[in-house]
């Protein structure tokens, strides 16, 4: 994700910054929507990474300079974001509470980022508004975890997940799914960017990724149907799980 301010809607050379993180997205992606429960501890890391990666892509993003970063601009978002989601992943690792509670706010995001790409320039054309929609979004699915954990990590992973995995195929595809990042969270960059445009291809890969989000939930309801999260997955094992 933090490559993304990189290439215009334009550019549809391959480069190698867009290649990593086209292929991490896409295995990242498909981990988190179909084994998000099984590898909780992955989830937890993952959830992490996405969302200091965000929180870099971000600040770089509003801090650019007009004229960008130069050549080595998809470098410079690439390593800023793999160090920051590093960080990130370890410090959810470390504080799985806050792991918890950020999976819920990467789920609400998406879910957000999802609602808004199915029209041109956003569901939400103005600004404030769609910064304000994502934000409560955010907040609701951090609220939502502490009340149905289980289906906030499935639904959230998957759904996550999804995007993920669609946002790293268009790195290879160019059908101008991921410009979404950068005309609904670039702030007054959004014209250096470029605007984004619903296409044929681009509503191909929304119902992918709600196609995706559905197959991986289920998936998941249905191999962990009889479970949550592994005793050896929460460090206070003698509180028991509530299910929902």
């Amino acid at each position: 994700m933090a490559c993304l301010a990189h290439a215009s809607i334009e550019q549809i050379s391959i480069t190698v910054d867009s290649v990593i993180v086209g292929i991490a997205l896409i295995a990242a992606g498909f981990l988190f929507a179909f084994f998000g429960h099984k590898f909780f501890k992955i989830t937890l890391f993952l959830a992490g990474f996405f969302t200091f990666s965000i929180l870099v892509w971000l600040a770089l993003a509003h801090l650019e300079p007009n004229k960008g970063y130069g050549s080595n601009a998809g470098w410079i978002y690439l390593g800023a974001g793999a160090a920051g989601g590093l960080i990130g992943g370890c410090l959810f690792l470390c504080f799985w509470r806050l792991g918890f509670a950020a999976i819920g706010g990467v789920a609400g995001f998406a879910f957000a980022m999802f609602i808004l790409s199915w029209a041109s320039s956003g569901v939400i054309s103005h600004g404030t508004g769609r910064i304000i929609f994502i934000v409560v979004f955010v907040l609701v699915g951090i609220l939502l975890t502490f009340f149905v954990e289980r289906h906030i990590v499935i639904l959230g992973t998957a759904l996550v997940g999804a995007g993920a995995f669609f946002v790293g195929l268009d790195f290879f595809l160019h059908t101008g799914y991921k410009e979404t990042f950068r005309a609904f969270l670039s702030g007054n960059h959004s014209a250096l960017f470029g605007g984004y445009q619903v296409t044929g291809k681009v509503y191909g890969m929304l119902a992918g990724n709600l196609a995706m989000t559905v197959l991986g939930a289920a998936f998941q309801y249905w191999k962990h149907r009889d479970s949550f999260v592994p005793k050896s997955h929460r460090p206070q094992a003698n509180r028991p799980y509530q299910e929902v």
